[in-house]
């Protein structure tokens, strides 16, 4: 990277956790050059990161960024916290600030959002129809209300636990027997380590004795549909069109883009066709940072089944007029705040920033961007 850079006054955004290094080694090289890190994943307090016997290594590396953005000011608290317990530094709360070695570090929210759907070379209008309505006969959803999930088959995201809730939901409201399905869209995570592997297998189990319990073998109809695959960008769309509730049950996430994955869907192309109106409900989980960005949906704790169940049930039978009304207040958030702001806001505040250097150190003062992503 410094090769690419060479003799320019650049500006740096590093992502993510597998690089967190490398802001200090960027420093120690060229102190001149303004270096960004965004950290996607949610910072733990201080007591949990204890536990990383590399601890100070760590956030030595990351104190060597001029910007730390996380999603939620809790993380950026977290993170401040754990500096002053663990390394040498002088904290500034009211600037939300930390310095090491003369060289400070800003430290901020970023909430980050999505690209439109339209950006990614999905289908639209007629083929979507089309598409929507193979989608429903392959797997035998005509007739049905249905509920989505797409997910990392990952411990966090909380999918047995949303399993548990789809089972409790009929035996509490049989009623819905037959007029609502829930598919799960699951992407396998980490194969390469067994506990990852056998954690596919258990909800495979999950899903198969729930739905042995209550199908129905008249008709076809069954509450849970698991398909384990790396589904691409077109068919996520496809389901999150179809669908008119999206379940995200998280115990522990950063922000989780499918909720607003499912908004910005469910948003465009609404104007020109019935399906993917704005009538979908979600039902979030308040441990993902979403939650803090779309208020609006069905905040739910995911470890409370008969509350998770309940909700479930809220969003089949809300009225049309709720279901616009929350849809179009979510919706405005995700159209204003979306990943170009997200970026804009981030790099912008990093351009703005003084660390340790006030001016360059060389003759060339012409800036460049480089993103380093993990």
């Amino acid at each position: 990277m410094l090769e690419e850079i060479g003799d320019e006054n650049a500006v740096v955004m590093v992502q993510d956790y597998q690089l967190a290094l490398v802001p200090g080694m960027l420093k120690a090289q060229r102190p001149d050059i303004r270096v960004g890190l965004f950290w996607h994943i949610p910072w733990p307090n201080a007591e949990a990161f204890r536990i990383c016997p590399y601890r100070v290594e760590l956030l030595q590396g990351m104190l060597g960024a001029d910007l730390l953005g996380f999603h939620l000011q809790q993380h950026c608290n977290n993170f401040l916290e754990t500096v002053d317990r663990m390394v040498e530094a002088k904290l500034n709360w009211d600037q939300f600030s930390a310095e090491i070695k003369g060289h400070t570090s800003l430290v901020r929210p970023f909430p980050i959002s999505v690209q439109h759907w339209s950006e990614r070379g999905v289908a639209s209008g007629d083929q979507l129809a089309n598409r929507i309505a193979t989608t429903r006969q392959q797997h035998q959803l005509n007739g049905c209300m249905v509920g989505i999930g797409v997910d990392r088959i990952d411990y966090t995201k909380g999918i047995s636990e949303r399993f548990r809730a789809i089972e409790r939901l009929f035996e509490k409201h049989p009623e819905h027997k037959g007029k609502f399905t829930f598919v799960q869209l699951g992407a396998p995570s980490r194969v390469h380590i067994p506990r990852y592997r056998d954690l596919v297998t258990e909800l495979e189990a999950m899903a198969d004795a729930i739905n042995w319990k209550l199908q129905d073998n008249s008709t076809g109809w069954k509450p849970i549909h698991f398909l384990v695959d790396h589904h691409d960008s077109p068919t996520v769309y496809c389901f999150l069109k179809m669908a008119e509730v999206c379940i995200v049950s998280s115990l522990h996430d950063g922000m989780n883009l499918v909720a607003k994955e499912f908004v910005a869907a469910k948003v465009e192309g609404s104007a020109a066709s019935n399906e993917g109106s704005r009538e979908g409900v979600l039902v979030l989980s308040e441990f993902a940072g979403a939650a803090r960005d779309l208020p609006e949906a069905l905040i739910i704790n995911p470890y409370d089944t008969e509350e998770f169940a309940h909700a479930i049930h809220q969003a089949i039978i809300m009225d049309d007029a709720e279901r616009r009304a929350r849809m179009n207040r979510m919706s405005m958030q995700i159209e204003e705040f979306n990943i170009y702001r997200w970026a804009a806001d981030f790099l912008t505040a990093l351009a703005q920033s003084k660390g340790r250097v006030d001016t360059p150190t060389t003759s060339n003062t012409s800036n460049t961007i480089a993103a380093a992503n993990g």
